[in-house]
């Protein structure tokens, strides 16, 4: 402890801090001891503690030193609104988290799903064109296997950089898999999403990510499957995903590094007989 800190005031703190870790310990005891112990009763419980002598600055450090982050505090002296202002932060950030990719900051899986069913349902009701691009990087698995994991991990946030560098303000851009990309694209029909597509294809194909002395120059490329709705019959999220789905797997089959336009979702629903076999797809798209 630094000289400053008062003997009783530190000695206060630490026994503060061993009371929550036991309380934490003693609660995920209970619920790996008792399967339905978190659903008893079906009510939740604020746990509130006088903590003297602990100021929100000695705080901050214990929770984060301690992973005690998701306990709030709240003064007892002084006006409360810089700490409402404070967990109103804290929640933000944590909504934030909730529906971002950590690695890349682009948008989840969950938040895309959202996005896309939001977007399709705006589009039938106002009868105006919405694209979607599905992306995916060729041969990823060779980087992270040959380069190492931290190397890949490079490479996906180069390019997810380049989709949020080349997305319109109202465009969605999301990390939905490993190494696989979504762009949903309100109001684009197939020649202007194409256009934009192709332009980021290129933009990837001409990144030069810098993974250390041992490799200081690697190149990667992304295929592109490219799906488009006119707004005019009522599609689910599948439809249109399905469809930029398969188109990823044509671009995959022709050669990879490109971009494949699907056929208008609203004229043709592909049969499922057309679906592709996962081992064939998993061939394609990692060569093994």
């Amino acid at each position: 402890m630094p000289d400053s800190i008062d003997p009783a005031t530190a000695e206060n703190r630490e026994a503060i801090l061993a009371e929550i870790l036991t309380l934490r310990r003693i609660l995920a005891e209970r619920a790996a001891s008792c399967p339905g112990f978190e659903r008893d009763g079906g009510e939740d419980v604020v746990l509130m503690r006088l903590c003297s002598g602990l100021t929100l600055a000695a705080w901050d450090a214990l929770a984060r030193e301690h992973d005690l982050l998701d306990w709030l505090v709240m003064p007892l002296r002084g006006h409360p609104l810089p700490y409402i202002k404070r967990i109103q932060k804290t929640i933000r950030e944590l909504a934030h988290l909730s529906d971002h990719d950590h690695l890349t900051g682009l948008a989840n899986r969950a938040a895309f799903e959202r996005t896309l069913a939001a977007e399709l349902e705006r589009s039938t009701r106002n009868g105006t064109a919405l694209s979607l691009a599905i992306l995916d990087l060729d041969d990823f698995k060779a980087i992270n296997d040959t380069h190492g994991h931290p190397c890949g991990d490079e490479v996906l946030r180069r390019v997810a950089a380049v989709l949020a560098e080349a997305k319109r303000t109202y465009d969605f851009a999301a990390r939905i898999g490993g190494e696989e990309f979504a762009l949903v694209l309100p109001g684009l029909g197939l020649s202007r999403a194409e256009t934009a597509v192709r332009r980021i294809v290129s933009a990837v194909a001409a990144l030069h990510v810098d993974c250390g002395q041992a490799v200081p120059d690697l190149r990667v490329t992304a295929s592109a499957g490219l799906a488009c709705t006119k707004g005019k019959v009522p599609l689910t999220r599948d439809d249109l995903f399905g469809a930029a789905d398969r188109a990823l797997y044509e671009a995959k089959a022709q050669g990879k590094n490109r971009v494949v336009k699907a056929p208008l979702v609203d004229l043709v629903l592909p049969p499922e007989d057309t679906l592709v076999g996962a081992d064939e797809k998993k061939f394609l798209f990692t060569g093994s």
